[in-house]
């Protein structure tokens, strides 16, 4: 195997400079192999690793049919180890990928185990692994034209653990029979650690042509005080860590995400050092963990564990990336898996998702690796038809991204305002409000704060941008919505929104209290649903209940449209302030659903398409810049008719139909919009429109 090594096979002689003949004909030998191996190996796709340095790696990015054969918490007592890959067979696992129609999966390098499944110099190789077990499967995914993704656990190292238990810098132990599990853990400032981490990473991108290179489990003890951490306490606060001060629990919290970003950044640079075209990802940069969320703007692609259409545009807009990899398999690892969610797949593909599925170890072989015969049924039944519908439509889903005139936005800082910097509030605020705009067919555009004033991101396109409890915006920031205001734009400041700096600190006033023409008094709840007075300029406004928590503020100008009367007192619910062209209104409640829809809808005006149908009709629009091309993604089955907006969607026909069978359409076009008229029952519908 040393010959096929990256930096070592194929070059040319030099040794016997005084042997002119003898070089000569080495000289041509190696030529003549060169040219058969070209020959042999004329698909792009399978790259003799003699070539590493200059593979093209196809990255997650390029992929919609992901998969991981999930075999970190198999073999996990010691003593099993041995039987550990030891009948792995490289061909059978790239056979059964391509039955499964999948286009990229996860080949792990070194797992939780701790071990490595590839030729180390620097870590230790599984006990019962028959050769290079790594580098064989990524030679057979690739003659399959199937992308291979480098893993190396983070944190979960347990072989690590074993060998430093009693170590101040290992949390948690394994059991009686030495199998760690989630609660073990690593201070990542642990000496010589990440040192570790980075030589395994080096190893997998120097020495294998992978496709990605994909780290899981970034996490860290809380309020570790190892050598390493006082090192870096030192270095980021220029005085000594004695002992954490329980009094400052910011303060813990600031070096958790600290030593988290560290990490992240520490691994970027180093990839990129090593191979600028791999692209990387982190599995803990979404919603779900404490972690830095701005962090993941540093990947190339963003990383949703679990198939939600919501979670999935958040982490999008966060990242500001086009795609994202999308979890969609069990949560957790029971039998039998969890039926396919047909429909909640195909919306996250037409959102940007990256089809992504893995499952839990009870169904893996640890000496095959190969799934069981449950998940093997699973597969074949459930999961290839959805891959190969998804190989079908993928022209139609490339450098695509959902079309919307309504963005919101966010701030990370919004969490340092919450006790232990707990993002769910912030979550809970924001998710209803998208959820209920996705089923009406208007995906919610999520902006990061930093990019209000990129060029690229042009947030004049937006009809209206809202801020549901979005806090922390620096100054820069703030003059970047009041000029949007200005020029023409909608802004919905909800509940005490630009009430907390960038660092959770509470403000007396709104930081644009002067521009909306109100002033912050305090929060009050009620015991008892709150009366609703007024009504919104756009008809009937359904009574909203359930109103009991409310910020009370006084106006100084503007119209209050909405009030509610609060031990005795009246208070603005909905109040709206002209600024330039544009007007910025405030919710002073986000209690009822309804109420926020029907705001939304006044102040953002007609969406980008319609859906009329049945209950649960539901499409979804995007565009293909490149293409010069809209594709619209019927979500919902049956016959429903759609109304396309041309003032927003410049599109005149149809120009192709998926899939050709099994329904039919018609169009009546109109001066400012397209009426089209769909009939049938067939499955995961979608026509293009130019």
């Amino acid at each position: 195997m040393d010959a096929l090594r990256g930096r070592r096979a194929w070059r040319l002689p030099h040794e016997c400079k005084n042997n002119m003949k003898t070089n000569l004909i080495r000289t041509w030998l190696c030529w003549m192999v060169l040219l058969a191996t070209s020959a042999v190996f004329a698909d792009e796709w399978f790259v003799p690793f003699e070539r590493v340095a200059d593979y093209k790696s196809k990255g997650p990015t390029h992929c919609f049919r992901q998969f991981n054969i999930d075999w970190s918490w198999i073999s996990l007592r010691p003593d099993q180890l041995p039987e550990f890959l030891s009948e792995a067979d490289p061909v059978a696992l790239a056979e059964f990928c391509q039955r499964t129609h999948v286009d990229g999966t996860v080949v792990m390098a070194v797992p939780h185990h701790g071990y490595c499944t590839y030729e180390t110099r620097v870590g230790t190789k599984f006990p019962g692994m028959k050769g290079d077990w790594f580098g064989r499967t990524i030679e057979e995914l690739h003659k399959r034209r199937i992308a291979a993704f480098g893993y190396v656990t983070l944190n979960w190292n347990w072989k690590f653990i074993r060998a430093n238990l009693g170590r101040d810098f290992i949390h948690g132990k394994p059991d009686a029979a030495g199998v760690c599990t989630s609660k073990c853990t690593i201070c990542l400032n642990a000496p010589g650690y990440l040192d570790m981490v980075d030589a395994y990473t080096r190893e997998v991108l120097e020495n294998y042509p992978v496709d990605g290179m994909r780290w899981d489990i970034l996490q860290t003890a809380q309020g570790c005080s190892c050598d390493g951490c006082k090192r870096f306490y030192r270095e980021i606060y220029h005085e000594d860590l004695t002992i954490w001060d329980k009094t400052e629990p910011r303060r813990v919290h600031d070096f958790y995400l600290a030593t988290t970003s560290r990490a992240v950044t520490r691994l970027r640079t180093l990839c990129k050092r090593i191979k600028p075209s791999v692209e990387i990802w982190q599995n803990c940069l979404q919603s779900y963990h404490p972690n830095h969320l701005d962090l993941s703007r540093q990947m190339d692609i963003a990383y949703n564990e679990y198939g939600d259409p919501f979670r999935l545009l958040f982490i999008r807009g966060v990242a500001d990336k086009l795609a994202a990899i999308n979890g969609l398999m069990n949560k957790t690892p029971t039998e039998p898996p969890v039926a396919l969610n047909h429909r909640e797949w195909r919306t996250c593909l037409a959102l940007g998702g990256r089809c992504y599925s893995y499952y839990g170890h009870k169904q893996t072989n640890p000496k095959t690796l190969l799934p069981g015969e449950t998940m093997q049924v699973w597969h074949r039944d459930q999961l290839a038809p959805f891959y190969e519908m998804v190989s079908r439509i993928e022209p139609w889903v490339q450098d695509a991204a959902p079309v919307s005139n309504v963005g919101m936005v966010f701030s990370e800082r919004t969490r340092f305002r919450f006790p232990k910097y707990d993002r769910t509030p912030y979550i809970n605020a924001m998710e209803p409000i998208a959820k209920d705009c996705l089923q009406r067919s208007l995906p919610v555009e999520f902006v990061n704060c930093l990019d209000l004033d990129k060029p690229a991101k042009r947030i004049s396109r937006f009809k209206l941008l809202i801020l549901p409890i979005t806090s922390g915006l620096l100054p820069a920031e703030i003059v970047c919505l009041r000029k949007y205001v200005e020029q023409g734009g909608n802004l919905l400041v909800a509940g005490d929104a630009l009430r907390h700096d960038d660092h959770g600190r509470e403000q007396k006033d709104f930081a644009l209290a002067r521009e909306m023409a109100v002033s912050y008094l305090g929060a009050a709840a009620a015991k008892n649903d709150l009366a609703v007075l007024g009504s919104l300029p756009l008809g009937e406004v359904p009574r909203p209940s359930h109103i009991r928590n409310i910020v009370r503020t006084e106006s100084s100008s503007g119209q209050t449209l909405l009030s509610v009367t609060c031990d005795g007192a009246s208070f603005p619910l909905l109040h709206v302030k002209d600024l330039g062209k544009g007007r910025i209104a405030y919710l002073a409640s986000l209690d009822s659903p309804a109420l926020t829809q029907r705001v939304i809808e006044w102040l953002s005006g007609p969406p980008p398409i319609i859906v009329d149908g049945s209950e649960g009709a539901q499409a979804v629009l995007t565009h293909q810049p490149r293409q010069k091309r809209w594709i619209l993604h019927l979500l919902s089955d049956g016959d429903c008719g759609i109304t396309v907006s041309r003032a927003l969607v410049p599109a005149a026909k149809v120009t192709a139909q998926f899939p050709v069978d099994g329904w039919s359409y018609r169009v009546e076009p109109e001066i400012d919009k397209l009426r089209i008229h769909v009939q049938g029952s067939a499955q995961d519908r979608l026509l293009a429109l130019e």
